[in-house]
């Protein structure tokens, strides 16, 4: 499996590694979004550190941007860190959030560590 989750009190820690697919990435969200824990969370962190790559087609982002919808009526409070060095996921996030497609409020970071104090992630990895 090519991503792990840890549900924390507050919100979800989800940790990429290897080769991540649409498919795994759209996996990732609907778990989380379909989990009790999901409606009283605070924070999503989605950690691409250790993803050697990525392949998202553009009708797998489309389906994840449709469930993200709608978990955004289920929780609309979530914020969501995104931490990659990979310039592809940063280009792809940043043009989301331009083109106002991101419901969650939603920043890319390049540590955990400021991913973590953004999201107010005390004592976390």
């Amino acid at each position: 499996m090519p991503y792990s989750l840890t549900w924390e009190p507050d919100g979800v820690y989800k940790k990429f590694n290897g080769v991540v697919t649409g498919a795994e990435l759209l996996q990732s969200v609907v778990e989380v979004s379909n989990d009790i824990r999901f409606g009283r969370s605070q924070y999503e962190v989605s950690d691409y550190l250790e993803a050697h790559s990525t392949d998202f087609s553009q009708d797998a982002l489309n389906e994840v941007r449709a469930v993200r919808i709608g978990s955004f009526m289920s929780n609309p409070r979530i914020k969501v860190a995104i931490v990659t060095h990979d310039s592809e996921i940063q280009q792809r996030i940043y043009s989301t959030i331009a083109a106002r497609l991101t419901l969650h409020q939603t920043k890319v970071f390049n540590a955990v560590a400021d991913a973590n104090t953004w999201l107010g992630r005390e004592g976390a990895v």
